[in-house]
């Protein structure tokens, strides 16, 4: 039955009532009303916790007209459920609510609302119970009686005993349009953000989420914009919908008198493109903000504390930096999510038009925001460490990949020591093999040979003892370890007192722990591992960085940190070279001066390559020697990246967090 066949049989059924008995009514019209419900579906939801309630805002009631002739009505944004059906998309039985729901479709959302309300106290159903509920808040919200409808949803919900956090779609939307509508903004847009995650993004609840989202924000004034804008930075949804109406009142034909105030803002509800929530036309770099940087890390979830320690090293060069004008940085919290990574870099650059964006250090998190960030023509510095991340023009990628591991540990191991013929005995993993690769490249790039390679799926003695005989027989000079120091340690001892005075061991960055290795000191003498950033280092850099991370954040900076440290140097290099010279941050980037920092001496190279040559710290019998590695010695610190940070260390800032030193992360 075709929706205007719909309209036409619910006029003739209304000429027939008259002339019928009340009994054959009441039958005719369950059956006509039930053949209506046919092929309608209904789309899932999922919880996420959002921030408690607060009052609401009363504002001026506006009438509302019935309509005088019956129409067939287009479902408002929130009214994601199917007429006749409840929200699991089960067929309705109960004569009230099938009759609200023709009056509904036909226009008569004040009589559908009469004929909703008299369900409550009669005897329903579960699943009826809450069709009735989602159905009487949203013609309150239709005839435009917002509070009634947030007190509807609850009521409900305090009748069921239910929690925020087990309010569903239809809910949820209701909620955030009411509360849009009654001037609450943190209302509305927490429950707006909670739609948006509930329908994943996709789907008519995703859409009428952001609809509603952009429709709300346009009806709100700048000033209160501006402050929105500061409440709601961590959200990353919010915060590209702030970016869009920034854009939007940025341009030459808006007008701010054109703030619709005294109606309902979903009003023009179908006059919003999908297109306007993102943007896909690409920017040019010189168009982007001065001197304002953009860090997309995470900060909140499981991984939070590596972002942190990265945006501390980061924000000490900045705040050290005293170029002019003076730096800004904007960050945003994204978790390990790659959705919210590339709403970010959307964002940041609609909203503060950032020159670069820093991170994140995730690497699918990473690849999603550089993808984001090359169609928009923004410069990207990454901090993943995966082989596998792409670097182009404009797409920068600082990480302690295994590559670059083995680069600085081969040249050592060749330049200060002498070694030619290599060995390797790695766990069968994906990170095993990256390594594996990376030797075997490096030792044939640079002249020496590798005689033996190993594998093991279990660090068991039996295997080990197997492939300790197999290396002792290879001829090999040195062996390369890549896991732990635990199982590295287990397979030193199985070899026999001979082969481990005449084979180096070779370790990757995850021996990188002093302690540890200090347990085992004999077993690990003659090893040596690389090191991204050795905090006993008697390097100038490291000295004063260290020193000035401990009076700002009371805590001994880790890898991370100091690799945020290089990274914040970089940038507020580049953007003074770019302020001065006129040309782009790209090109600032990739002319930059070798930089020895922190975590390595570091060089940039077209087309986005990063290439650090990481330290290398040999175990002797008692003590750490921190060497560079081959033959090339170690410059001053370039004065292009001379440290501006505070001298006098500000004691006050002791009483910070003060967060427990951590080793270099085994993988991120």
């Amino acid at each position: 039955m075709t929706t205007l066949g719909n309209k036409h049989r619910t006029v003739l059924v209304s000429e027939r009532y008259s002339s019928m008995n009340h009994h054959q009514a009441i039958v005719h019209k369950k059956v006509t009303l039930l053949i209506l419900s046919l092929s309608l579906t209904l789309i899932g939801c999922s919880d996420t916790e959002v921030r408690p309630t607060r009052p609401v805002k009363q504002l001026p009631d506006y009438s509302y007209q019935e309509p005088e002739s019956p129409k067939l009505a287009k479902a408002l944004p929130w009214e994601l459920w199917s007429p006749f059906q409840d929200l699991s998309g089960k067929r309705l039985s109960n004569p009230e609510l099938l009759l609200g729901d023709e009056l509904q479709i036909n226009g008569k959302r004040r009589s559908a609302l009469d004929t909703y309300l008299k369900t409550i106290g009669t005897s329903l159903l579960p699943r009826e119970k809450e069709a009735a509920a989602v159905r009487i808040a949203s013609q309150y919200l239709a005839v435009d009686e917002a509070k009634k409808a947030l007190g509807a949803v609850s009521a409900y919900f305090k009748e069921k005993g239910l929690t925020e956090s087990q309010v569903e779609l239809p809910f949820s939307l209701i909620l955030a349009y009411g509360y849009g509508r009654l001037g609450d903004a943190d209302q509305s847009l927490a429950w707006f953000a909670k739609s948006y995650l509930q329908s994943k993004g996709n789907g008519p609840g995703a859409e009428s989420a952001r609809k509603g989202t952009i429709l709300f924000l346009r009806a709100v004034p700048s000033t209160k914009l501006e402050q929105i804008a500061i409440n709601w930075r961590s959200n990353s949804f919010i915060n590209e919908c702030i970016g869009r109406e920034r854009m939007r009142r940025a341009s030459r034909s808006y007008d701010p008198d054109d703030i619709p105030s005294d109606r309902p803002f979903w009003g023009q509800f179908d006059s919003v493109s999908v297109s306007e929530s993102a943007v896909s036309v690409p920017l040019s770099e010189g168009g982007f903000g001065t001197g304002v940087v953009g860090v997309i890390l995470s900060l909140s979830d499981r991984f939070g504390a590596l972002g942190r320690d990265t945006r501390h090293g980061f924000e000490l060069a900045i705040l050290g930096d005293t170029g002019t004008p003076p730096l800004r940085v904007e960050v945003r919290d994204v978790g390990a999510d790659t959705a919210a990574a590339s709403a970010a870099v959307r964002e940041l650059v609609a909203g503060p038009r950032v020159s670069v964006i820093v991170g994140p250090l995730l690497t699918e998190a990473a690849t999603a925001a550089a993808d984001t960030a090359r169609e928009l023509g923004v410069p990207l510095v990454a901090l993943s460490k995966s082989e596998s991340f792409k670097t182009s023009e404009k797409i920068f990628r600082l990480g302690a990949t295994s590559s670059s591991q083995i680069d600085s540990l081969v040249q050592s191991a060749m330049g200060n020591f002498g070694l030619s013929r290599f060995a390797v005995i790695a766990p069968q993993s994906a990170s095993g093999t990256e390594y594996v690769q990376a030797l075997r490249s490096k030792v044939s790039s640079s002249g020496g040979t590798l005689v033996f390679e190993g594998t093991y799926a279990t660090a068991d003695d039996g295997t080990f003892m197997n492939l300790a005989q197999q290396l002792e027989d290879s001829g090999a000079d040195a062996v390369l370890l890549p896991d732990t120091i635990e199982v590295a340690g287990r397979f030193l001892s199985i070899m026999s007192p001979a082969t481990r005075k005449r084979i180096r061991p070779l370790g990757t960055a995850l021996w990188d722990n002093a302690v540890k290795i200090a347990n085992s000191q004999a077993v690990f003498e003659k090893a040596l591992f690389v090191t991204p950033f050795f905090t006993q280092s008697s390097r100038s850099v490291v000295r004063q960085f260290v020193e000035s991370y401990r009076g700002r954040y009371g805590s001994t900076p880790n890898f991370l940190a100091a690799q945020g440290f290089d990274v914040g140097t970089m940038v507020a290099a580049a953007l003074r070279q770019s302020q001065r010279d006129g040309g782009s941050l790209s090109d600032a980037l990739v002319r930059l001066p070798p930089y020895e920092g922190t975590t390595g001496y570091i060089t940039v190279a077209p087309p986005g390559n990063i290439s650090r040559r990481m330290y290398v710290v040999e175990v002797t019998r008692d003590s750490f020697i921190e060497r560079e590695a081959g033959d090339t010695s170690a410059s001053n610190v370039n004065s292009a990246y001379t440290y501006r940070g505070n001298q006098q260390v500000d004691n006050r800032t002791n009483e910070l967090l003060r967060e427990k030193d951590a080793s270099v992360p085994s993988g991120y």
